[in-house]
């Protein structure tokens, strides 16, 4: 069953991707974080009950969880706003690779050769998105040979802080239930983000959120959408016999709604030829799950 869950997760993440980046066309990436957080706190609210049950020890560490994915929603956010999710979203098969290793390292999971195969062909496909028509993907050439692009430098950071986390999940769920990690998680995400928000608009002395920011209806869908997508996931990595490296290749079914709907939607330029090499990462997935 918890297969299952995840799978859904990986489906509804996609979605939350591409209405991410549609809520920062109009407003900037700190109004739309902290909308959708708050949002989805108070959607989540009334488990606050259960949630002051948890001792302290698992608070500090969710509390510390929270100020990792605050970073990496951030630089993600930041990150799709300004370049192609069809061509961003493709990258974040490396967290198949972190937590395939953090399976073997931390969670002594059994592995084959034929999972190190798959590894090496996600890589291949990664690899190949150096080869995108716009010739500016890794490589600026406006600054240098070989100069790394920061957008792609924030995102493969958001991607390595969010496997991090789903590790952490991973081992937690063990102990702690979903409802409370779910509160914690979110109250502490949204006080990050309110106190970010209040510095960032004394320094500018003026709102980071405006009135049209508060209209800004995908913020609030995407809210909504992350906390019945982290309960889906929460509920699955409960299960004793959900695996770490499984669960990370299973959330990638959100690379495909991603790259199809998000490419469609924002009608990227050379969408065809990223689907071939979309299909190649996919192969060395499902060959991880064999």
């Amino acid at each position: 069953m918890w297969i299952l869950y995840i799978c859904l997760y990986g489906f509804l993440i996609g979605f939350f991707n591409v209405y991410k980046k549609q809520a920062a066309k109009d407003s900037s990436v700190l109004s739309v974080l902290t909308i959708y957080t708050v949002t989805g706190f108070l959607l989540i609210s009334w488990k606050a009950a259960e949630a002051f049950t948890l001792s302290y020890e698992y608070i500090l560490l969710i509390l510390l969880k929270s100020a990792i994915i605050v970073t990496s929603w951030n630089l993600e956010l930041n990150a799709i706003k300004d370049y192609y999710i069809s061509i961003l979203q493709p990258l974040s098969a490396i967290r198949v690779v972190i937590a395939f290793c953090a399976s073997i390292l931390i969670f002594s999971e059994p592995s084959s050769w034929m999972q190190f195969v798959g590894i090496l062909i996600v890589g291949i496909g990664i690899a190949l998105l150096n080869n995108d028509k716009n010739k500016n993907l890794f490589i600026s050439r406006k600054v240098g040979y070989k100069k790394l692009n920061k957008v792609v430098i924030f995102f493969l950071i958001s991607c390595i802080l969010s496997e991090t986390s789903a590790i952490f999940d991973k081992f937690a769920l063990q102990n702690i239930t979903q409802n409370q990690m779910q509160w914690w998680f979110m109250f502490f995400d949204s006080i990050f983000l309110i106190l970010i928000t209040v510095v960032v608009s004394l320094i500018k002395k003026k709102p980071v959120i405006t009135k049209s920011d508060f209209k800004n209806i995908y913020a609030y869908a995407v809210g909504l959408i992350l906390i019945v997508a982290d309960n889906l996931l929460f509920t699955g990595l409960m299960d004793p016999a959900s695996k770490a490296s499984i669960v990370a290749v299973l959330k990638q079914i959100a690379l495909v709604v991603t790259v199809l709907f998000g490419g469609l939607m924002f009608k990227e330029p050379n969408l065809k030829e990223r689907l071939y090499v979309l299909a190649i990462i996919l192969c060395g997935i499902i060959i991880i799950l064999i």
